[in-house]
């Protein structure tokens, strides 16, 4: 369905090869797909999955930003650039980003677990970090100070 500016994709389930064209003044917002494999090819201005479930988007190239919310098990693959990652209210996100281009990727969380962010070497091996789900805040000098709780063990 495309509506002037904006794509969208929804209701799929186990439809692997959804292939979409894109524009760079477009955006994509796919609504709760599940064992669905997206790909989007070319540059485009902005992509948000919402509530989908074991599902795969592939992107060429993000103008803005990604946007993941209200998921489960879901994978990204950017191939060249995407500014921002934003994951909220998803569990079990893992984003590949190239290394060449990916580490200008700005990730942001919130209310999300099981995330982890790949860095993808040319040889197609890739380095896998996880993001913190535990913080600890305490009082410090006068204010409120919050930093990663790391658990030694």
């Amino acid at each position: 369905k495309a509506v002037v500016s904006t794509q969208s994709t929804g209701y799929q389930s186990g439809v692997q090869d959804i292939v979409i064209e894109a524009q760079v003044s477009q955006s994509l917002y796919v609504y709760k797909c599940d064992n669905s494999v997206i790909t989007v090819k070319g540059k485009i201005n902005s992509i948000t999955l919402d509530n989908c479930k074991k599902c795969g988007i592939i992107v060429d190239s993000l103008v803005a930003s990604m946007d993941i919310v209200n998921s489960q098990s879901v994978k990204l693959q950017v191939n060249d650039k995407a500014p921002i990652v934003n994951i909220d209210k998803t569990d079990g996100c893992q984003v590949f980003v190239q290394r060449a281009t990916g580490l200008d990727t700005e990730f942001v969380t919130a209310k999300s677990s099981e995330v982890n962010i790949c860095l993808v070497e040319e040889n197609g091996e890739y380095n896998e970090s996880f993001v913190a789900e535990q913080f600890l805040t305490k009082f410090v000098d006068g204010k409120f100070v919050t930093e990663l709780y790391e658990v030694v063990g």
